[in-house]
């Protein structure tokens, strides 16, 4: 869902950047659910699995991440014969992903993370995962197919899980080196001298002390362990990611770029799983298509920036990274009339997102409402609601149908100006109004991938939960805000004017 007739972002040009990922391959599985009671066989608390999430992680979010915000991703690592090795294939099959490089190895389990949440906080994870290094044969399988490979690009990511030997590494630089293509690590472990000659290294803080033998509440600058890793392992640029404190970069020895610190754009953080997968994959895709270090930095900084507002591992998007980077008139533009970019008809509503949820490369949201007087509740509801997935409809009462629902004082605010408003929140993707009592017609239209109410509703009872669950998809409720509501509000107006 993606369009390039004005190219923004560095590599929208045709053919794009062709990367290869390399490294541990992850399935992600979040069981999301409720914990109400205790066990009788035990003092452990019974969780309630409402939804099973299946993800990429590790290499294969980094190919997501490259492939959904607009290259092209060629996928390398080892998957073991088995139930995850098939959905994990499904899921970069399904976008486009090429897993032409990679391996089976029937003797090596999938590495598998399984994260046991409720209500969207972790309560335990699971790993499956054997470490040991590759085979031999493998080895040389998987090293023979990333060799063929014509690319722009290569992207080495790390995880520890023994897929990337120091051979299998030595090859894949040397080979680099002589096409003079950038290749970015993100690393892991202490030894970096696997890394020697990468063009970028990504470490975070906790991972650049470790790698120097630091104690954690080490007090060095961001500077003084991005010299130290060149030095101590012959590295060309290095950027440190600071959580919250943003990033430093420390360009290659002898280049003529200052170092670079940049703090991180406020943002609620939801979750910040794959965040250094969304950093590798962007500096790829820059540094490929002639970006310098400051450029490809900027753009990981933004796409980092909203990777951390979503649940789950999840990647960043080509029309949400282009959002943030769009020239200043159309941004401009954009604010001024915002019924051009947000606030749509239902079938324009279509055009965008589609009816099929399977063949959507954004998980689409939806909720509805009447969102007379918008308050902060409202607010806090819709931003809870985006996390859940990658784009957010908000479906809005008309003032008929709002008459209907709660009499001729109703609506206070006409539909017009509470889709204006709605549309002005950064949460929100798309507006659409409805005439209907309820909005099941345009929710069996649409088919979104999760439909949203509040927690004042129970699953059952809410309007096309059945066609949502039956298409494959998810419900889900979030709590409101404690003594916020628009009926609050005008009683209390109320109450003002006959004092």
């Amino acid at each position: 869902m993606r369009s390039r007739s004005t190219p923004v972002l560095p590599w929208d040009r045709s053919p794009a950047p062709r990367i290869a990922v390399i490294g541990d391959l992850i399935l992600d599985e979040y069981l999301e659910g409720s914990v109400t009671r205790i066990s009788p066989e035990a003092p452990v608390p019974v969780h309630l699995v409402t939804e099973a999430v299946h993800t990429a992680g590790g290499a294969a979010n980094v190919a997501r991440n490259i492939q959904l915000v607009g290259g092209q991703a060629i996928l390398g690592g080892v998957l073991g014969a088995d139930e995850a090795a098939g959905l994990l294939r499904s899921i970069m099959e399904r976008d486009g992903i090429d897993v032409s490089a990679i391996v089976t190895d029937p003797d090596r389990p999938t590495v598998k993370k399984t994260r046991i949440s409720s209500n969207h906080h972790q309560i335990v994870r699971i790993d499956w995962e054997k470490t040991h290094a590759l085979s031999r044969l493998c080895a040389t399988e998987l090293v023979e197919r990333l060799l063929a490979l014509d690319v722009d690009g290569y992207v080495v990511s790390d995880y520890g899980k023994g897929s990337l030997t120091t051979e299998l590494l030595r090859e894949l630089f040397e080979r680099a080196r002589r096409r003079g293509k950038p290749i970015i690590v993100d690393p892991k472990g202490r030894d970096y001298h696997r890394y020697e000659g990468a063009t970028l290294v990504t470490p975070n803080r906790k991972e650049a002390l470790e790698a120097l033998g630091l104690e954690p509440n080490d007090r060095s600058s961001p500077q003084e362990l991005a010299s130290k890793l060149q030095q101590n392992f012959g590295l060309g640029a290095v950027l440190v990611t600071l959580g919250s404190d943003g990033m430093f970069g420390l360009p290659a020895p002898g280049a003529k770029e200052p170092p670079l610190l940049l703090r991180a754009r406020a943002r609620e953080v939801f979750d910040v799983s794959g965040a250094g997968d969304t950093v590798a994959a962007i500096c790829a895709l820059a540094l490929a298509s002639g970006a310098n270090l400051a450029e490809a930095m900027n753009l990981a900084n933004l796409a980092a920036g909203r990777v951390v507002e979503k649940w789950g591992t999840q990647p960043i998007l080509h029309d949400e990274l282009a959002a943030m980077v769009a020239p200043r008139d159309e941004a401009r533009a954009s604010l001024k009339a915002p019924s051009l970019t947000k606030i749509v008809s239902e079938e324009g509503l279509l055009e965008r997102v589609g009816n099929d949820p399977l063949q959507r490369s954004r998980r689409l949201v939806f909720t509805n409402g009447c969102f007379d007087i918008l308050h902060a509740g409202h607010a806090s509801y819709l931003e809870e609601a985006r996390a859940l997935g990658d784009c957010l409809v908000v479906a809005v009462n008309s003032d008929e149908s709002v008459r209907r629902l709660k009499g001729p004082t109703r609506p206070i605010v006409p539909l017009h100006e509470r889709m204006r408003l709605i549309a002005a929140l950064g949460a929100v993707d798309y507006v659409v109004a409805f005439d209907d009592d309820t909005p099941e017609r345009l929710i069996r239209r649409v088919v979104p991938n999760y439909l949203v109410k509040g927690a004042d509703y129970s699953v059952e009872n809410i309007v096309g939960a059945e066609i949502v669950v039956r298409a494959g998809g998810s419900v889900q409720t979030i709590e409101f805000v404690d003594g916020i509501s628009s009926s609050a509000i005008i009683r209390r107006v109320s109450e003002l004017v006959k004092n």
